[in-house]
């Protein structure tokens, strides 16, 4: 299955110290519809699609709030790269976590996109985390 993880849970996971509210992924337009067989359990919102900068998007809980975007399109990335988008899609750096290989965006990109939110805090924790590289 294609997919990667962005958002908090992709911070948490380089070892920022941030408490993820959920797990975003990034999942390809073939594999979206597959996600959501697989969380059947904990399905909140059926996978549908979205018309907007993704082709699907679906929504579950199993312990922890999971979101998923399938079949991202260039418009994710308008009027700036994102860190979900394909630009970020381009540029996946690979992370071990917990004896998983997985998939994030840059940090750069992370911190771009969460000062574009105004998310300061986490920019701070992006900075501090860079710092003691």
């Amino acid at each position: 299955m294609d997919w990667w993880l962005t958002g908090s849970a992709a911070l948490a996971v380089r070892g920022v110290p941030i408490q993820p509210r959920d797990l975003d992924l990034v999942v390809s337009d073939a594999h979206a519809l597959l996600v959501g067989e697989l969380l059947l359990d904990g399905l909140v919102d059926p996978v549908a699609p979205a018309n907007w900068f993704c082709a699907w998007w679906g929504r579950a809980v199993l312990g922890a709030r999971v979101e998923w975007v399938g079949g991202v399109g260039p418009t994710a990335d308008e009027p700036e790269p994102t860190d979900f988008g394909l630009v970020a899609a381009s540029r996946l750096e690979w992370v071990e976590w917990r004896e998983w290989e997985l998939r994030v965006p840059p940090l750069s990109l992370q911190r771009q996109t969460s000062r574009r939110r105004g998310l300061e805090d986490r920019v701070g924790l992006i900075d501090e985390f860079s710092a003691g590289w």
